[in-house]
């Protein structure tokens, strides 16, 4: 039986071939039991780390210079004396010392990075050599020797690589090495294999571990052979932030019943051994985890010495025991949602994609309740599908949308979704022609007159029956530089006949890129033009709210007993660098209302349990919320 881990720690253990006295301070037994008092019950821990580096007694690897015990095997008994589950770590790309006793086993990349960069990828090993034999030999020795919940295989992200291997493989598999595009899937397929074939042969030996395979996409590990789940950002780090955790984790939660672990970390970005993040800021992220269906999972440095500074462990303790005296509101809970953003693309595309960034920032600010799917998940539990600006329609996804839409399913759509993939017809659904490209820059006419800037391209689109909500204005005169002047400043002009957003009785569609927009230039007027068309489609959806802060998270769950739990987070991360955001405090919400479609009577301020006042309107439960700092949480009997 797979093990569902409740609350974790992630130790990293990158230690240089160089270091002498590894471990001299390990006291493995105080250390598990001080783990036991505050109830962690699994700990990820280096079996092999990305410096080639082994912990334990192997007959394979290449032992820490520097370490005289068998450290990991230390550590796999103390944790079992107390019931914590112990997580097998190793670098599945990554192993400085390795490649250099080995250097066969090296990447030969696209990017020729030199050897003497420091950065943990200077050396990376391709799963196309003997390497990759190698590291599952490694496995299966931890497997046979130690009692492991499983393994946690680091950088399998797929680096485009010419060694001698993956030539030799490219030239059988008739495969051009000077087709970018081509190698680069090749690499990806490479990491796959690897992934595959580590699975299968620890499987092998225990098939109830869990296996996670860092780097490679979500679905594309559970189909090969993965068993959990582990989300891993640190919002202060370049390339993450603070949408980052809420958009994977309404995409993880819909790829079946797997445990999902959150991973942030304590210090401010990986490597970064004397970082104390903000403990307002780690404590909301896990929140936000837990709200969604994920288990918290606090990341850290392992000192070579192996004595966790009492500052990092006494912080640690107190978002666990925080965390820990409200677990009844998380555990085993089931998110509500009326509706989901459809993004039917590949994990990466979802992590990079502006206008989904976009939707999400939108649904959140209108505390909407909603998951992010892809073909993997069932749409039919949904009352309405959000597809953002580039969602073109294959043929898959076409028979699916039919099926849906005619079971009573509603659409919200923008730009070019709704079209079939490589043409410019819309679905019958949708009945919408293009008629021409769109203006630059265009505007819509709101409820009040006024011409709106849309701050995105998109189409003038015609209809046969739709209803226009809003129409288009174009501009006097567009973007150009004609040779006489640099026409930067574009007025509007006149209305034309042309909508901005149309709707029938099963689709509104925006003809302007609104999602891209609203992440470029968070303009109100398109998250209100969105909400339009949401109270049309969609006018008794699951949450609604009076005065609530569009800064306020809203999360709707149901637990176990059939009690329903609303979550509500407030914090505005502040962008103070350039690649940074930073959560310092939690801010202070003045009395609001929220209105929850439920046909629960009573609600209650929990830890407290203080009776609010709530009374019935219709299908909504309209409950006054008391003025909270941070986080509040309010259960619905």
């Amino acid at each position: 039986m797979v093990y569902y881990p409740k609350y974790a720690l992630f130790y990293d253990f990158h230690t240089s071939p160089m270091l002498k006295n590894i471990g001299r301070n390990f006291d493995a037994d105080a250390f598990a039991a001080r783990l036991k008092a505050n109830n962690i019950d699994f700990v990820s821990f280096p079996a092999r780390c990305n410096m080639g580096m082994a912990y334990y007694d192997t007959k394979i690897g290449v032992r820490h210079y520097g370490l005289d015990f068998d450290l990991f095997g230390t550590l796999v008994a103390a944790c079992k004396k107390y019931g914590i589950k112990v997580n097998a770590y190793f670098n599945g790309g990554i192993s400085q010392e390795e490649t250099r006793l080995h250097p066969e086993w090296l990447e030969v990349p696209t990017d020729k990075r030199p050897i003497y960069a420091v950065n943990p990828f200077s050396r990376t090993a391709c799963g196309n050599t003997p390497y990759r034999e190698h590291i599952i030999a490694m496995a299966c020795e931890v497997a046979q020797k130690y009692d492991v919940a499983g393994f946690f295989v680091d950088c399998l992200a797929g680096r485009s690589c010419r060694c001698e291997c993956c030539l030799a493989k490219m030239k059988a598999e008739g495969i051009d090495p000077a087709d970018e595009e081509a190698v680069t899937e090749f690499a990806l397929r490479r990491n796959r294999e690897l992934a595959r074939d580590f699975a299968k042969a620890v499987k092998a030996i225990n098939p109830d571990y869990l296996l996670y395979f860092n780097g490679i996409g979500y679905e594309n590990q559970l189909a090969l052979g993965g068993t959990y789940l582990d989300f891993e950002c640190i919002p202060t780090k370049l390339g993450c932030d603070y949408d980052y955790l809420p958009l994977m984790s309404r995409y993880m939660r819909t790829l079946g019943n797997h445990p999902r672990l959150n991973m942030t970390g304590r210090f401010n970005l990986w490597g970064d051994f004397g970082g104390l993040r903000s403990e307002k800021a780690i404590r909301q992220e896990l929140v936000t985890g837990l709200v969604n269906g994920m288990r918290p999972n606090i990341g850290d440095h392992m000192p070579p010495e192996c004595e966790v500074p009492e500052k990092v462990m006494q912080q640690s303790e107190r978002i666990f025991a925080w965390l820990q005296e409200r677990g009844e509101f998380y555990d085993d809970n089931e998110s509500l949602t009326d509706m989901a953003i459809l993004f039917p693309k590949s994990h990466q595309e979802i992590y990079l994609a502006k206008e989904l960034r976009g939707a999400l920032r939108i649904l959140c600010d209108l505390h909407c309740q909603f998951d992010v799917v892809t073909l993997a998940a069932d749409w039919s539990k949904y009352r309405l599908l959000v597809l953002p600006d580039s969602v073109t329609i294959t043929p898959e996804v076409e028979a699916r949308l039919h099926e849906y839409i005619t079971n009573g399913g509603k659409i919200i759509s923008s730009g070019d979704s709704g079209m079939r993939v490589n043409s410019s017809e819309f679905l019958e659904e949708w009945d919408l022609e293009v008629a021409a490209k769109g203006y630059d820059p265009t505007y819509f006419v709101d409820k009040d007159g006024m011409k709106m800037s849309i701050y995105a391209g998109g189409r003038l689109l015609s209809s046969k029956g739709n209803k226009t909500v809003y129409p288009l204005a174009e501009p006097h005169i567009e973007h150009v530089f004609d040779g006489v002047y640099p026409e930067y400043y574009n007025p509007p002009a006149g209305v034309i006949d042309y909508p901005f957003l149309s709707v029938n009785d099963k689709v509104a569609h925006f003809s302007y890129n609104i999602f891209n927009g609203f992440k470029e230039y968070a303009a109100a007027s398109l998250r209100e033009a969105f909400a339009e068309a949401l109270e049309i489609m969609l006018p008794d959806r699951l949450v609604k709210t009076g005065n609530l802060p569009k800064f306020v998270r809203v999360y709707l769950n149901k637990l176990p007993n059939g009690n329903e739990v609303v979550h509500m987070t407030a914090h505005i991360p502040e962008k103070r660098t350039d690649g940074c955001e930073v959560i310092e405090d939690d801010l202070t919400v003045l009395p609001s209302k929220v209105y929850i479609k439920t046909d629960k009577t009573t609600a209650f301020s929990e830890p407290e349990h203080i009776q609010l006042t709530a009374k019935r309107e219709g299908e909504y439960l309209v409950i006054d919320v008391p003025q909270f700092t941070g986080y509040s949480i309010i259960t619905l009997k």
